[in-house]
């Protein structure tokens, strides 16, 4: 326990003094998240160095272990694949998270960084290879031990990272999470995750001191990709030593709130049709503010919330598997009373309606530039022919089933008759509910040029009266395209010459 506490106190002053350090020169040297995008909640520009500060106060503590030589520190120094993936794994994380706070990375260059940390820490020997099933026993994942591992490396690393919107609110989380899980490893057995993860709160703890509302600084992505990193890290390590799968479980309601957050992220974006890896201020820690909670009122009840998981998390570990399974259903109906009460239900309609308003938005003024590009070309058609092609092309347009187009000067001569048909031919007998024909009168002034027909599925109408004023210009636009080469009959005698010439014409 002496050496924990060691640890602990190392990280935490030294965290308190570098925090102080790094922050003053970060205003030196001018490296500030502004507060600009619809997802900053600050107003002043403020450092969003302290990653630098935590890293440095959680790893230099580690290596002085070497000085102070205590079967703790023997294990330590001797587990050369846990050294690997601390410092191989933890340096690939610092550097995209370095990256992503001078230069704004996107997010597939963050996540293929963390992928690489997460394949680099498999690699060198720490995984997720069993689960132990009560009344099953030991389940070996084999080949499945590479994605598990992965997964779970970029979950939880995402997750904390994503909730780092508010002043204390990842640090906190991370205290709290790392608090659960050292004392479950402390509990296990697993003494060198409970020396590492008594150094990373120790270092996070210091650093709160500084971000705590108002906050000095900010973690920025080097220091929240690092928290959730190594947590998630740890806790792989110590379920290779005890693999129970309550144990796992555990381990994910410890940072249950995070992963919380995550998780519905993804799955709002995905009903509202978003891509999953846009930004926006719908996370928890966003829809508080909007309920009218301040961030100290926020951050609080989200604490709270944080503490209620890692008493669950707690008792998985402690109690019975009767208990365990009682508390498992218990916070599956938390989760749900969690959900209505955030109003993500009315979120994820009201994005649904906004992502269909825009679709129809956009598709509408396609199918409108369309019929006015047509409408300008039938003003300078010569032949009825030349009317007809530019009809079917604005029918492709506008979707369309099919297009007819019968021209007739003199109605009561059937020679002076010309017909156009465009679409798919229809069996008489069936009928299609969705089909709707609509039939426009074509006219230069009180003379009668012919019929244009448009048959239309609603399945492919943007909205029936913007479609219905689309298919009124385009008869119009063909009324008067008409209105220029028809002259008492002569021009639709030539054309129907032509076509008889050539059978297989338009």
């Amino acid at each position: 326990m002496r050496t924990y506490l060691v640890a602990f106190a190392l990280s935490l002053v030294m965290s308190l003094v570098l925090t102080r350090i790094v922050r003053d020169l970060a205003i030196r040297f001018g490296m500030f998240d502004e507060p600009v995008g619809g997802r900053k909640l600050h107003t002043r520009p403020i450092p969003r160095t302290g990653g630098v500060a935590v890293a440095l106060a959680f790893a230099l503590p580690l290596v002085g272990l070497a000085l102070w030589r205590n079967d703790i520190s023997a294990e330590f120094f001797q587990d050369t694949p846990l050294l690997l993936a601390l410092f191989g794994g933890g340096g690939i994380i610092l550097s995209v998270g370095l990256f992503d706070d001078l230069f704004d990375a996107r997010a597939r260059v963050k996540l293929a960084g963390q992928l690489a940390a997460a394949l680099f820490v498999w690699w060198v020997g720490v995984r997720i290879e069993a689960f132990g099933v009560p009344m099953v026993g030991r389940v070996d994942l084999g080949m499945l031990s590479l994605p598990v591992t992965v997964f779970w490396l970029v979950l939880v690393t995402n997750a904390v990272n994503l909730i780092d919107g508010m002043d204390g609110l990842a640090g906190g989380v991370a205290v709290l999470a790392g608090g659960t899980l050292f004392v479950m490893s402390a509990v296990e057995g697993t003494v060198i995750a409970a020396l590492l993860l008594a150094s990373l709160v120790g270092a996070t703890i210091g650093f709160l001191v500084y971000n705590i509302n108002p906050a000095s600084i900010f973690l920025g992505d080097t220091g929240s990709l690092l928290l959730g990193f190594m947590l998630g890290l740890i806790s792989i390590h110590s379920s290779q030593k005890s693999y129970a799968l309550f144990a796992m479980v555990a381990a994910l309601l410890a940072l249950g709130l995070p992963i919380f957050d995550l998780v519905l992220a993804v799955f709002r974006r995905a009903l509202i049709g978003q891509p999953i890896f846009s930004a926006d201020q719908n996370h928890i820690h966003h829809v508080m503010l909007r309920k009218g909670f301040n961030t100290r009122q926020s951050v609080g009840r989200l604490y709270l919330a944080a503490i209620v998981l890692e008493g669950a998390a707690l008792t998985l570990i402690l109690a019975d598997d009767m208990l365990s399974a009682v508390v498992i259903v218990a916070l599956g109906a938390l989760i749900v009373v969690a959900v209505r009460f955030l109003g993500y239900g009315d979120i994820i309609r009201s994005g649904r309606r906004a992502r269909i308003l825009q679709n129809v938005q956009q598709l509408g003024a396609e199918r409108q530039a369309a019929v006015e590009e047509a409408r300008d070309a039938l003003t300078e058609v010569r032949t009825a022919d030349e009317v007809w092609q530019i009809v079917q092309v604005v029918a492709e347009e506008l979707a369309l089933a099919e297009v007819s187009l019968e021209l007739q000067v003199v109605p009561l001569r059937t020679d002076q008759t010309l017909s156009y048909t465009w679409g798919g031919q229809r069996s008489s007998d069936v009928h299609i509910q969705s089909r709707e024909e609509r039939t426009f009168h074509l006219a230069l002034g009180s003379r009668s040029l012919g019929h244009l027909r448009l048959v239309s599925l609603a399945e492919h109408q943007v909205l029936p009266p913007l479609d219905q004023a689309l298919y009124r210009i385009l008869a119009d636009g063909v009324s008067h395209g008409l209105a220029t080469v028809l002259d008492g009959g002569n021009a639709v005698a030539e054309a129907r010459r032509d076509r008889e010439a050539q059978p297989n014409g338009a």
